[in-house]
């Protein structure tokens, strides 16, 4: 009754809703049915594997290298060079009651548990790593080994491949002794030695160049000296590398070389000898040095060539200096050249009369006066009360412009210095040619 109180029109529609659901139901069930096939296949894929994987064990019986799978923490194989390697039996290893942890050694079992966990979370990446095995005579042997994580039976296996690498360890730690053992030879040589590689990073340093450079040797140690010092312009340091580049290249030694190296103290010089290094297998892989410090040698040589043509008590340049200047500018293009020489008057009687003290500071206050001339003129001490400015490109109209900017200069010293006043005579020459130049005296 209640059917037959609806329209036709809400028939209709309650008819179309019911369909969509049929629709909705049957596309239901078609993905059910999808998801159990798909699960069946997988369940058929893993089985295959599985069948696949016991296949595989007899190809690698014979392999030289250690190959085991471990399942649900058991051995479920292992080959003849694996069990070889432990000393055991492949039936023992295998054994329902056989514990893979009796292979590892007691330092190693938390880390190598952890690795097996990492497969029964899922983590199937392939992994390499190291640890300590344990033979079946208690021997400890170094394992490498290469491990996947891959789906075997109803969980997930790890097919590990085993190397012995206990005396390439030792080897190494050999190694590592004997470069103890450089470096504490390294350490007792006073002088500086270092080693770089071809991108001149240091990769080996004794304590005393590290000292040399004021830097810790950790800092030093994979360093440039660009790295170590970016402040230090790099046409500075282009040098070293150019030296180490050509040694490099030629393979031949280079000894004697003198170089400005930074430091935190400032810059030093270095003279150092600069020789191939090699590798094991024989190939240049960088450069060895062996530098003594000398800057204190460069110091006193700079001093000693500064004394060579100054004079000591002006600061002057000496008559030797000035005779060279002289000669030189006589072959030159440079003239007109004008010649102003500056006498200090009345010197013999002050020595007499307040001693010789007194007549240097007169010296020393006549060089003050002569800074009135250009920056290009050579100025000089040429006897004991007697200076001379040699004037280069300077006319006879140069030469007295010159002129008065020493009278000048003097009126202004005379005026700011109590006591004895400062009086100078002078002379002026120029000179057209070389031949004129040679007639003048001074």
């Amino acid at each position: 009754m209640k059917l037959m109180n609806k329209t036709k029109k809400q028939l209709v529609a309650e008819l179309e809703a019911l369909q969509e659901r049929v629709l909705e139901l049957e596309a239901l069930q078609e993905r059910v049915l999808e998801l159990e096939a798909l699960e069946r296949d997988a369940r058929f894929a893993q089985r295959e594997f599985g069948e696949r994987m016991s296949g595989y064990f007899p190809q690698v019986e014979h392999m030289n290298e250690a190959i085991y799978v471990v399942f649900d923490r058991k051995y479920e194989f292992v080959n003849r060079k694996f069990a070889d390697l432990f000393g055991v039996a492949q039936e023992e290893v295998c054994s329902p009651g056989f514990d893979p942890m009796s292979l590892v050694a007691p330092e190693s079992r938390r880390f190598v548990r952890d690795k097996f966990r990492q497969g029964s979370r899922g983590e199937f990446t392939a992994q390499q790593y190291e640890f300590t095995g344990l033979t079946n005579e208690g021997v400890k042997i170094e394992c490498e080994t290469f491990v996947l994580y891959v789906p075997y039976k109803w969980g997930v296996a790890i097919h590990g491949m085993l190397r012995n690498i206990t005396m390439r360890k030792r080897v190494d730690i050999e190694l590592q002794r004997q470069r103890s053992d450089l470096q504490i030879v390294l350490n007792s040589i006073p002088t500086s030695v270092f080693y770089t590689d071809r991108e001149h990073r240091f990769i080996r340093a004794n304590s005393a160049f590290c000292k040399s450079l004021g830097l810790p040797m950790e800092q030093v140690i994979g360093k440039t000296l660009a790295e170590l010092f970016p402040n230090v312009p790099a046409e500075q340091l282009a040098p070293f590398c150019e030296v180490n580049d050509q040694v490099i290249r030629t393979g031949q030694s280079r000894r004697g070389v003198i170089e400005i190296f930074p430091s935190l103290r400032g810059r030093r010089w270095i003279q150092n000898d600069r020789i191939p290094y090699r590798d094991a297998e024989g190939e240049i892989a960088g450069t060895i040095c062996l530098a003594i410090d000398v800057s204190d040698y460069r110091e006193t040589e700079e001093k000693l060539w500064y004394l060579s043509f100054r004079d000591v008590l002006t600061g002057l340049y000496n008559r030797a200096y000035f005779e060279e200047e002289l000669a030189r500018l006589g072959h030159s293009r440079q003239f007109p050249i004008s010649l102003i020489t500056t006498n200090v008057d009345e010197l013999a009687a002050i020595n007499e009369r307040d001693g010789i003290a007194a007549g240097n500071e007169l010296l020393r206050r006549t060089a003050r006066v002569l800074k009135a001339f250009r920056t290009e003129d050579v100025v000089a001490r040429v006897a004991g009360n007697r200076f001379a400015a040699l004037l280069p490109q300077a006319d006879g109209a140069v030469a007295e412009t010159a002129l008065a900017r020493l009278r000048e200069s003097l009126a202004a010293h005379n005026r700011g210095h109590e006591g004895t006043p400062l009086n100078l005579t002078f002379q002026v020459a120029t000179a057209a040619t070389s031949r004129e130049i040679q007639q003048i005296s001074f």
